[in-house]
């Protein structure tokens, strides 16, 4: 039996390997290859797909790894998403079309991680999202019930659209070296300084 050895991004808790940069099949290939001993063609085009999200709709630096579970929904343009470098990213960026979003170098974001702006989002070097941490600039849905009501109809294709429908938002920040545990929430308007640690299951 073949000596037990780590691969550098392998993480105990982690859902799978985090990738660098590919835009073929063949660097896809080779680059799962380079990690696991069966590659079936789901996965390359699983790799290939997510890092076309991220290349197509954010401003990415160099080193940035991502995960086969990794998301980027931008509705805005590409330079309004911004990750620094020698970041990791596994969970989900999501971006209304004015939202603005910088994820600052050697961050972590672990499996899970849900980051919804809509106004602006700022994540500080060297902080880690834990897996299932979510990052909410904005309420999501109205506090006002018949909007709250208007605006799901719509989600499911009812044609309505004379209501205004008014989502509260308000900036969030989160500093550098932070530490966010497991299923911790940050909601709209926190601003969470340097060195912070927050626990998990946390709402702040």
């Amino acid at each position: 039996m073949p000596p037990f050895t780590l691969a550098a991004d392998d993480h105990a808790f982690a859902n799978g390997h985090a990738y660098d940069r590919v835009a073929t099949a063949e660097e896809a290939r080779a680059s799962i290859a380079h990690r696991t001993a069966v590659v079936t063609d789901t996965d390359v085009e699983t790799l290939l797909a997510v890092w076309r999200q991220f290349d197509e709709g954010a401003s990415v630096g160099p080193n940035v790894k991502l995960g086969m579970g990794a998301r980027l929904i931008n509705l805005g343009a590409p330079e309004q998403a911004v990750l620094e470098g020698d970041c990791v990213v596994r969970g989900c960026l999501r971006l209304e079309p004015q939202a603005r979003l910088r994820i600052g170098a050697f961050v972590y974001v672990g499996d899970g991680v849900i980051i919804s702006a809509q106004d602006r989002i700022e994540i500080g070097d060297a902080t880690l999202l834990a897996h299932g941490v979510m990052v909410f600039d904005n309420n999501s849905h109205p506090i006002n019930p018949h909007a709250r009501e208007i605006q799901f109809r719509r989600m499911v294709g009812v044609k309505d659209r004379h209501t205004p429908i008014v989502v509260d938002a308000a900036p969030v920040s989160i500093g550098r070296r932070c530490w966010l545990g497991m299923h911790a929430m940050v909601m709209r308007g926190v601003s969470i300084g340097d060195d912070t640690i927050v626990a998990a299951g946390s709402v702040v």
